[in-house]
């Protein structure tokens, strides 16, 4: 009964978009994409309507998107999730801003594209499922969960929390013993792997579980959720943090054990994140520490001079936000954090006038020296949301 219940509230939800379309229409922010001047008269709500209105000029498919525009050799028609999942996060944070609900509930009856009703293990796969078969990757599905969560705290509306409950079943699947804990990347090499250079247990699944987790325990006071986000947060500082610096290593190869050092922004955001949560929860210091050396060093780390003025690293615009956005939580706890968070919006300030194109697509590097990825959906669903951050976090101070 509640499945046919939330069918047909997604129905309704279907309706109301397609009945809102003027009403889309009308919130459209005007602004002449080449006229560098705009960025002294526009705030930070509008830029982040602006960039929404330019990504649905550009990158619209039907009901979906593109993946890149221009198109790029070897595309498909639609965008794959991950990509996808960056509007569903423009979706909550526009309509936090004051936009209508009717913008949330168009990207949300999207994303039901990917969804794969599956007997075991529902959960959103890699790409539409009427278009293909393809595999079901935990940290897709974990930050499927996220912005289901947060579009039920912003509607009340019980479908998104039971979706999200319901898919957290697939992603607490991806943990086992192997390694001793710890989640693998994606369903296919989930199933006992032995080689290959994907078999491998991931800092970004396992943080993104814990928050996960940790969310859902926040909504249910479910103590099994509080467990699973424990126990998944200490892995991941126990077997991939880098006790030089407290950031944490990509991946663990299960047979080899040989780590991958690579360092990322939104490893360290998730860990920050969820420790932020454990904090929240427990009252336990030690988590709050953690977020506060593994914030410090991020910045240490990942800002550079460019033009004369620090900037976060000039790709992978998407993981960048991420850690803006823990930063901003951090700075309930930690007033240095909101300093962190000021670089940011410099940087943003900056890339609005020196690093976009004649189409209003942000450059990968927000100093515009390199346009990089410019062409890529989730470079620019991401400044979507960091604007968005910025005019919380302004409007808090």
């Amino acid at each position: 009964m509640i499945k046919v219940t939330n069918y047909i509230i997604l129905i309704l939800l279907a309706g109301l978009v397609a009945c809102n379309r003027d009403s889309l229409d009308d919130q459209l922010i005007k602004t002449d994409e080449t006229d560098t001047s705009e960025g002294e008269r526009l705030s930070f709500k509008d830029k982040a309507k602006a960039t929404y209105d330019m990504i649905q000029t550009h990158y619209n498919e039907g009901d979906l998107y593109r993946e890149n525009y221009p198109v790029q050799s070897g595309d498909n028609r639609y965008s794959y999730l991950w990509p996808y999942v960056g509007m569903l996060t423009a979706g909550n944070i526009l309509y936090e801003l004051g936009y209508d609900q009717s913008i949330l509930e168009k990207e949300f009856i999207g994303l039901e594209a990917y969804y794969d009703a599956r007997e075991k293990l529902p959960t959103y796969q890699a790409y539409p499922v009427s278009e293909n078969t393809t595999d079901h990757y935990y940290d897709d599905s974990a930050i499927v969960a996220m912005e289901l969560i947060t579009a039920y705290r912003l509607t009340g509306n019980s479908f998104y929390l039971e979706r999200a409950i319901e898919i957290n079943e697939f992603i607490m699947s991806g943990e086992d013993s192997r390694l001793g804990g710890g989640l693998y990347w994606f369903e296919g090499e989930s199933q006992g792997c032995q080689s290959g250079e994907f078999c491998i247990k991931a800092a970004n699944t396992t943080a993104y579980a814990s928050f996960v987790a940790s969310e859902l325990y926040l909504e249910t006071q479910e103590t099994h959720y509080l467990e699973f986000a424990k126990k998944t947060y200490e892995w991941n500082y126990n077997t991939l943090r880098d006790p030089s610096d407290n950031l944490y290593f990509n991946e663990i190869h299960i047979t080899t054990r040989q780590i991958n050092t690579t360092k990322w922004t939104y490893n360290a955001a998730m860990m920050i994140m969820a420790g932020l949560n454990l904090y929240r929860i427990t009252h336990e210091e030690a988590y709050l520490d953690h977020c506060k050396v593994t914030a410090q060093s991020s910045f240490s780390r990942f800002t550079r001079v460019a033009n004369d003025q620090l900037f976060y690293p000039p790709h992978d615009s998407w993981f960048n936000v991420e850690l803006m956005t823990s930063f901003t939580e951090l700075a309930e706890f930690d007033s240095n954090a909101k300093e962190y968070v000021r670089v940011f919006i410099r940087n943003l300030e900056y890339a609005w006038d020196h690093a976009r194109n004649e189409n209003g697509q942000f450059y990968e590097d927000w100093s515009g020296n390199n346009p990089g990825r410019y062409y890529w959906l989730l470079h620019q669903a991401a400044l979507i949301e960091g604007y968005g951050r910025a005019a919380i976090f302004e409007q808090n101070q």
